[in-house]
């Protein structure tokens, strides 16, 4: 049935997405057209995992989400390099990060398999971000022009990875405890990773909405007063 193919999560990437191709399309920086890649890319591979779960056609769906992950990947830390050169931040960190990942990456599929997501890559980029996104706000508050943090388009975009990444990795070690605590029939950690996607998606969606008419360094209309 249709409806199998639609949770919380592809409802929250499908209407961010729908969000970003109308408020990024004509975006005047490029780098942030990629988010519309990324977040096609996302839904896409979150459907067709689901496609390929549901109707066997596997045994297992790991090389979707695998394959999303070097996209991820690349459209992270491309993102955060443009960030990052707005405050003259060196790339330093993003280039040591991006060669531990990918180390990473290629050690887990030759030693495990291509068939099996790279679960310590995966966590080892949320740590990443948390670090990127630390980085970020010390030079975005330190800043000497005066910046309305209610505005900025990075600052909600940084937010929403930070607090995604940041609650990924406290269920990941709390995983053990997290998989004992049932309720409705799904373990604490399901319903817990659900509240972080409305967070991650509703954060980038106003990130895009400042994009096109709430930032003025777009040139756009002026912010209204709330």
């Amino acid at each position: 049935m249709l409806s199998s193919y639609f949770s919380l999560n592809t409802v929250m990437e499908l209407l961010c997405l729908i969000t970003a191709i109308y408020c990024l399309y004509n975006d005047k920086q490029k780098v942030w057209h990629l988010m519309i890649v990324l977040l096609f890319a996302t839904y896409f591979g979150e459907t067709f995992g689901r496609y390929i779960y549901l109707n066997k056609l596997a045994a297992s769906n790991h090389f979707v989400y695998n394959t999303l992950l070097i996209v991820q990947v690349s459209i992270f830390h491309i993102m955060f390099a443009h960030l990052f050169r707005q405050y003259n931040i060196s790339k330093v960190p993003l280039l040591a990060g991006l060669a531990i990942l990918s180390i990473k990456y290629v050690y887990d599929v030759f030693n495990k398999s291509f068939w099996i997501f790279s679960q310590d890559t995966y966590t080892l980029l949320s740590v990443l971000i948390v670090l990127y996104g630390f980085i970020f706000y010390y030079y975005l508050l330190t800043d000497d022009s005066y910046i309305d943090l209610k505005y900025s388009s990075a600052f909600w975009w940084v937010s929403g990875i930070m607090i995604f990444c940041f609650g990924s990795m406290a269920c990941n070690i709390f995983e053990e405890r997290l998989n004992h605590v049932m309720v409705s029939g799904h373990h604490l950690a399901y319903y817990i990773f659900r509240v972080l996607n409305v967070f991650l998606y509703g954060f980038w969606s106003f990130s895009f909405i400042c994009r096109k008419w709430l930032s003025p360094a777009q040139g756009n209309m002026p912010p209204p007063r709330f």
